[in-house]
Parts: C-alpha cells; structure tokens; sequence
C-alpha cells in the first residue's frame, strides 16, 4: 500500500485501510472503491490524504509478487540491454569471426551482479524470467555465468578460478547458437535424428572458440560439458579424471540452468525438486562440487513457502541432511510435516 492526497485520488483505486473523519467515524472501509462520490464525501470531511492498495497487495503468488517487485522491475530492463549486447558479441563472433573482448563479457556479468543485493535474490529473480524463444539461448549463457558467480562464491573459488568459470558461462553453450531455434526448444520428445544433431553442438561450439585467445579450459568446457563422470555423456564418453575440472563445473551449471530457468511450455522447475533430481542423477557429476553445492541451495530455501502437490501449502522449516531434497515442512497451525517420511507427496512450487 501507499499513501498519496486525495487530491491525486483517481476511479477505479481501492482504499487500502480504513477511513475516519477527524471526530473518529468510519467514513470508508478498507477495500472500498474509489468513485467520485468517495473522492467528494472525503473532500467534504476535509481528509487530506488515505491509503491505496497497489497492485503487489493484489498479488498471491510468489511469481505476482516478484513480478510487482520495482527492483525486479528494474532488473528485467537491466536484464534486457544485457542480452543485447551479449547477442552483438555473439553475432560478431559467429558473422565476422570478430574475437569477443572478454573485458566485455565480464563487464555485463559485474553490472547485473552489482545491482543484486544477494545471491539469493538474483536467483530468485532468474526463476521469474520467462525469455522469449529468438533470446533464449542468449538468456541461458547469461544465466549461467550468473550462477557460475554465485556457485563459486558460496564454494569459496579463487577469484580468478571464479572469473574463469564466468566467462566459459558465457561460452560453453555457444555452439547452440548454429543449431535451429526449432530443434533446440522443441518441447516434445527428439528423435534419435534430431537428438544426434543436437548433440553436434559441442563439437561446433568447439570449432568457433578453438583459436580464440581464451582459457584452454574454457574451450574444454565447451566441448566436455555434456561428458558425465560414470561415462554416459556426449560425444566422447570421458569419465572422472579424463573431464577437465571446469567441464565438470560447467556440467552442473548447466543442468541447474535448465532445470531453474522457466520455458515457453513449463514452469521454473523449483529448487528442492532441482536438488531431489540432482540427487537421481548423482555418479554423474563431481561429488566434491554436487555436494556441497545441493547444501548450499537446499538451506536457501529454508523459510520459503511451498504448495505440495495435495495442494497444502507449507514453509520450509529444516533441511533433512541425509535427504536434502525432502526437508521438514510447517505449516500456519505450527503442525510440522518430514517430507522424507512422505513419498506420496512432492514439493510443486514456491508460492
């Protein structure tokens, strides 16, 4: 709510508390809607200025919410003119074989993460973005520099590791960018056909960036972030000490980008699901970076409120650290609910 002059008062605004006249009689209710009859009968009481309800106080959703946000409205046009000109030195890369300046590169990571008051609150705001299909690709390489940040900080990286991880954020995926829109977002299952060529992209990202003056292990990562520590990965089927340590970051800011990021076709995936399938899918990935890093996400959501899928709604009271994806939820009646006691239920979103 605000508090603005009856003066400024226009149809259609909703008084947000309650009315008195100077003698302490009610004169509107809270909730009332504003019409002329209201604005003359305040006048005529001489009631200098009233609370109105604005559209965040309307909100029920976590995503109304954030979406009412200034600061995320802020963000959103930050956000905007820096997919701009990370698309320029992308395009000027892929068109014209012009090398990007990575001075460039850093300076977009730094004026988005110095705007974001906290690691949490950028997540928060990436999990409320939904790009367009013609940015999209543009949109994940964004992301995931800005998790690489956020993952190196809550690891304790070195600061140059940390701006080496950055910029192959920037630059692993970028062989995405030669691959059709329509293959890349197809909602529905790929054909082996289609799965195949899709795959390609690590190997022609690899032929873009190979004689680029950058980090040799930033040109690994483009072209090994697919591989997995058991083997199954692409397009080589490397294992553990054969995948370069920042390909193995890279693995994981991947697959938290995608799972985090929303879609034209679904929802942001939410954070403890991401940890539960992080959890199913764990010889694929550096335990001594999955790890800490699941801990590290699953307590960023304790004092959250999430709908299950019964469609009760619960806070995230504590974090079970033998299953960090199924913490202790409590309810508004103080009732205390242990997820990891309760299979039958899953976590559907944060709300």
């Amino acid at each position: 709510m605000k508090t603005i002059a009856c003066l400024a008062l226009r149809n259609d605004m909703i008084i947000g508390e309650d009315v008195y006249d100077h003698n302490h009689r009610l004169l509107f209710e809270a909730g009332t809607k504003v019409d002329e009859a209201v604005i003359q009968k305040l006048k005529l009481f001489s009631i200098v200025c009233v609370s109105i309800m604005e559209d965040i106080d309307f909100a029920t959703t976590h995503y109304e919410k954030i979406h009412c946000d200034e600061k995320f409205k802020a963000f959103e046009i930050l956000y905007a003119e820096s997919i701009r000109r990370y698309k320029a030195l992308v395009t000027s890369l892929i068109d014209s074989k012009a090398p990007i300046d990575n001075n460039k590169l850093m300076a977009i990571y730094n004026n988005i993460r110095s705007a974001i008051p906290s690691n949490t609150a950028l997540f928060d705001f990436l999990y409320n973005m939904v790009p367009s299909e013609e940015v999209m690709t543009y949109c994940h390489c964004l992301n995931s520099a800005l998790i690489a940040g956020v993952f190196s900080e809550w690891l304790g990286l070195s600061e140059s590791f940390k701006n080496t991880l950055v910029l192959a954020g920037f630059y692993y995926d970028i062989g995405k960018l030669l691959l059709p829109q329509d293959l890349l977002w197809k909602s529905g299952r790929l054909t082996d056909v289609e799965y195949l060529k899709l795959q390609s992209h690590t190997a022609k990202g690899f032929d873009l960036v190979k004689d680029l003056d950058i980090d040799e292990s930033i040109k690994k990562a483009v072209l090994q972030h697919h591989e997995r520590m058991d083997g199954s990965g692409y397009p080589s089927k490397l294992t553990r000490n054969q995948i370069d340590t920042v390909a193995k970051y890279c693995a994981l800011i991947d697959s938290y980008e995608a799972m985090a990021s929303p879609r034209v076709w679904r929802a942001s995936i939410p954070p403890l699901r991401i940890i539960e399938n992080l959890e199913n899918d764990k010889t694929k990935f550096d335990p001594e970076i999955l790890v800490p890093l699941m801990k590290r996400i699953a307590d960023a959501q304790i004092g959250t409120t999430v709908r299950l899928s019964d469609d009760s709604e619960w806070e995230v009271f504590i974090i079970n650290p033998s299953k960090l994806s199924r913490p202790m939820l409590r309810n508004d009646k103080n009732e205390i609910l242990d997820l990891n006691t309760r299979n039958d239920l899953m976590i559907e979103k944060l709300i």
